[in-house]
């Protein structure tokens, strides 16, 4: 490939997941083209949620729904950036078109939608794999091999401090573990479990090891939110459209575990290194699921052939037992046991 001084990386932009499992593929471009200058264009949000990163140097925002001028305002803008390589995670039409309009010379990305003939180089997309691993393929494609398929995010100390002070304030204990519940999402038919398994293993948690419950999502999870804090008699936390996406990070890496949906936000506690146990739609399990060290995820499989309608994924996502999902906690404990205490702490980058 011809020398790489600039680089253009496209993620989708509709969920901040898609951009936190693709930090081990920019970590591999990192590390391959060491002198480029990355720019990042995905959700607006992505230069929040990846603050600290040192495989991207800029950010620019895409919409979610990009209408036809944005994209034309965002073409010129990127036609006079000059850039010599775009990656494109996505694999929708358009950002292909965007990157050919822009004049980039080197155009890598899934050969999807049709849009093969725009890209120098095209890159199958053959599931079922994980979406981590198919990301990667596509760094190897720009001669960039993988260089570990961990993710990764970033919380400094000042962040994590005052998540610890916020949440001493409204009357968690630092000393004792703390139990994260997560029971809402977006897509609620095709991915959210049942309130009721959440409250009973959350209340088996808390038997167990003692565990204090907060709860963590976006302001119009709030119903179910509150079902769950209802449920407890010494109360819940219920921080649900009360953080920005910082504190949101900084508090996922304070919790010792994680319940909770196929979220962004169970992206990240992976990421961080919190132990995880998430509840996952069986059309969505082998792409986007994480299943070692400290992190169990649970499914009930479709049948072998079967069209996967909202009704079929509804009817197994909610057959999901909470004996398997405790049973799931039980052994994530065992790998990363809950901590005694919160002191002093480094923002957290797993190895």
């Amino acid at each position: 490939m011809p020398e790489i001084n600039r680089i253009l990386i496209v993620t989708k932009s509709r969920y901040l997941g898609d951009t936190i499992v693709a930090v081990p593929a920019m970590r591999a471009l990192a590390t391959r083209y060491p002198q480029a200058h990355v720019t990042l264009l995905s959700n607006p949000a992505a230069g929040e949620l990846l603050r600290g990163c040192p495989y991207v140097h800029e950010y620019l925002a895409r919409p979610v729904t990009a209408r036809r001028r944005v994209d034309l305002e965002m073409w010129r803008v990127l036609r006079r950036k000059g850039y010599d390589l775009a990656v494109l995670f996505n694999r929708s039409l358009s950002s292909a078109v965007l990157a050919f309009m822009a004049r980039i010379p080197q155009r890598v990305g899934f050969d999807t939608e049709g849009r093969g003939f725009l890209l120098t180089r095209r890159v199958p997309y053959e599931p079922p794999k994980h979406e981590i691993l198919h990301l990667l393929d596509v760094a190897e494609a720009c001669g960039a091999p993988a260089q570990g398929t961990h993710m990764e995010l970033w919380v400094t100390p000042e962040e994590r401090e005052a998540i610890r002070g916020r949440m001493s304030k409204e009357g968690i204990d630092l000393n004792a573990p703390i139990l994260l519940v997560q029971p809402g999402s977006n897509d609620a038919y095709v991915k959210r479990w049942r309130t009721e398994g959440f409250i009973w293993v959350a209340q088996q948690l808390q038997k167990e090891y003692g565990f204090q419950v907060v709860l963590l999502g976006a302001n119009n999870e709030q119903d179910v939110a509150e079902q769950v804090a209802s449920s407890f008699k010494d109360g819940a936390l219920n921080m649900v459209g009360r953080t920005s996406l910082r504190e949101a990070l900084a508090l996922l890496a304070e919790v010792d575990l994680l319940l909770g949906n196929d979220t962004g936000m169970m992206h990240a506690a992976v990421a961080l290194g919190t132990p995880t146990v998430a509840i996952f739609a069986p059309h969505k399990f082998q792409r986007w699921a994480h299943n070692h060290d400290c992190h169990r995820a649970l499914t009930v499989p479709l049948p072998e052939g079967a069209r996967p309608t909202p009704e079929l994924i509804h009817q197994h996502l909610y057959a999901v037992r909470e004996e398997d999902v405790l049973h799931a906690a039980h052994e994530v404990l065992k790998v990363k046991p809950p901590r005694s205490g919160r002191g002093e702490s480094e923002g957290h980058t797993p190895s």
